[in-house]
């Protein structure tokens, strides 16, 4: 390790869908946040390791900063995100192109409290069509918060990653790893697992039931070369238990055959995957719900 190997921690945050987990999954090369076009898609605060030669990011990959805080839920995640900005080496505040919104501000008042240098980062670049605006859009941001530099970059098309790391870098102390250089999360992988399930119950149905569903682990075990999993996707009403199954079970047989496949390719381990659908009413505002499923405060 050389005498000058950085290490510090990188705060991910923007409002909901402005390719914040895009952006990590790119920079680690592994698929740690589920990605959505739905809002709110990203749920836990995530530590995702970069190592090299010159230096360890960690970034935190957030729940997008919301105005919607209905119930627990949704003021769990903005408490979450709004806790990620404290105490890191940097921070990554991720804008969709030109689009600005009253989420945008809500992100820009919590940056103002920081001390931590901002870089910029203009996602979707790729989707602007009259560049011509963008210095106008950047100068309006400038009048809500002070950043240490700007960048532009497609996270789905990897462009222009590489150089936002090269400016990431020199603003992280010398210090050694604070993690092995081949972890790249402090999560366990029954985490990843259940996100893995609950990202298929978010591709493949719409409106309200992806938000009312959340996936736990009872079990993960092998046996041999083969991995048994059993979860349980959790949802508040009897009528979205009967969505997920589906006619004779089919619609439930293909968010399993679709998870198991990703689980498979993560673990590198054939997986029999077993998967129930229960019901936990009104578990998104109930506190000791979000507790016993993981919700519990994550800073």
């Amino acid at each position: 390790m050389s005498s000058d190997f950085r290490t510090g921690y990188v705060a991910v945050i923007g409002r909901p869908n402005v390719g914040k987990s895009t952006l990590i999954n790119q920079i680690t090369q592994q698929n740690l946040s589920i990605v959505s076009h739905k809002p709110q898609t990203t749920r836990h605060q995530i530590l995702a390791i970069h190592t090299t030669e010159t230096g360890q990011m960690i970034f935190i990959d957030t729940p997008g900063i919301h105005n919607n805080n209905k119930n627990a839920l949704n003021r769990k995640l903005n408490q979450t995100a709004m806790a990620s900005a404290h105490d890191v080496d940097c921070i990554l505040f991720i804008v969709d192109s030109l689009k600005w919104t009253d989420e945008d501000m809500k992100v820009c008042q919590l940056v103002r409290k920081t001390k931590a240098p901002v870089i910029l980062v203009v996602n979707k670049i790729d989707k602007i069509i009259h560049k011509e605006r963008l210095l106008p859009h950047l100068e309006r941001i400038k009048e809500h918060v002070d950043y240490h530099a700007v960048h532009y970059i497609s996270a789905l098309k990897n462009k222009y990653v590489d150089e936002l790391m090269d400016e990431i870098y020199p603003l992280l102390p010398v210090s050694e790893a604070h993690f092995d250089s081949e972890q790249v999360s402090t999560k366990p992988t029954a985490f990843f697992v259940s996100e893995m399930i609950r990202e298929q119950v978010m591709h493949r149905y719409h409106e309200e039931i992806p938000y009312s569903v959340t996936v736990e682990i009872e079990s993960f075990k092998y046996e041999g070369e083969l991995c048994h999993i059993h979860a349980i996707i959790w949802v508040e009403r009897q009528n979205q238990k009967q969505i997920i199954i589906g006619k004779q079970g089919q619609a439930i047989k293909k968010v399993g055959m679709q998870a198991r496949q990703q689980i498979e390719e993560f673990i590198d381990s054939r997986v029999n995957l077993k998967l129930w659908v229960k019901v936990k009413s009104s578990w998104t505002d109930d506190q000791k719900a979000l507790d016993s499923l993981g919700y519990s405060d994550e800073y």
